[in-house]
């Protein structure tokens, strides 16, 4: 059956050639509206998800599929996922703010849920068509060449990373992360996660701190980032999963030692 997931990376970028491309900085004033809480959505956006829901039940018949848009518009939808079904997790412009803008910082995101877990995921950058992919046991790979995070690790003193705060975080989080980042080497974040993602699975940053845990946005970076040999767990050191989504932070490192180490720095001071 797996076999099939050949397939996926050209339905992603067909896809993107159709739906997202053509709006990138082309988009007309009701192209661009405000989903509940004030983020922005795109006309790129719904069209590429739907679009993206109807190729990937083609190819696996009976599947389903969650997309964050779906996920905008049908309350307690992730509270509703069987994990007897095959699950496809979709993130069809990550970083909307930035494609809006007519910045070429977003991605296309998408795992894929068996028996609840992630067993493949895919991170698409729509503009310069690269791709990130993994699939669990099988390593990480960025357009075939095989990622090894492990062969750059460096001192935490030596590292760089990324805290990615929301206004939502839990207010004792906040108050950690405003105390004690200047313990650690920190840079901007790039307002997109898969973009985050690549950083950390290409060794252009060591570490990331995320408090907004939706499944669209770190299932497929979390596999691709273990897969190419980085660890990473949730504040209450269990694994990051779909039902995760109510924690407090997801914390990605080079390994658990560095890990344990940020988590020191910025928790336990």
């Amino acid at each position: 059956m797996f076999s099939k997931l050949d397939k996926v990376t050209e339905i992603l970028k067909e896809v993107s050639e159709q739906t997202i491309v053509p709006r990138f900085r082309n988009l007309s004033e009701g192209d661009v509206s405000y989903k509940k809480g004030g983020e922005t959505v795109t006309i790129a956006d719904t069209e590429a998800e739907a679009l993206l829901e109807k190729r990937l039940i083609d190819l696996f018949p009976g599947s389903r599929v969650i997309g964050e848009e779906k996920a905008a518009s049908t309350p307690n939808i992730l509270e509703k996922i069987d994990e007897r079904e095959l699950t496809w997790v979709i993130d069809p412009i990550d970083g909307t703010n930035n494609f809006a803008r007519g910045r070429d910082i977003f991605k296309t995101m998408l795992a894929l849920l068996y028996q609840g877990e992630t067993v493949a995921g895919w991170i698409l950058s729509p503009v310069d068509k690269s791709m990130l992919e993994a699939r669990k046991g099988d390593g990480a790979f960025l357009d075939g060449k095989q990622l090894d995070i492990t062969e750059t690790i460096k001192a935490l003193d030596q590292s760089v990373g990324t805290l990615h705060g929301s206004k939502d975080q839990d207010p004792v989080i906040r108050k950690s992360l405003d105390k004690n980042r200047f313990r650690l080497n920190t840079v901007n974040t790039l307002r997109c996660a898969g973009a985050d993602y690549e950083r950390l699975a290409t060794s252009k940053t060591q570490f990331a701190f995320f408090t907004r845990l939706m499944p669209w946005d770190h299932l497929p970076g979390e596999l691709i980032h273990r897969e190419a040999g980085g660890y990473g767990a949730c504040l209450d050191r269990t694994d990051y999963s779909f039902r995760a989504y109510n924690k407090q932070g997801l914390l990605l490192a080079p390994n658990e030692d560095l890990w344990d180490e940020i988590h020191q720095r910025l928790f336990n001071s």
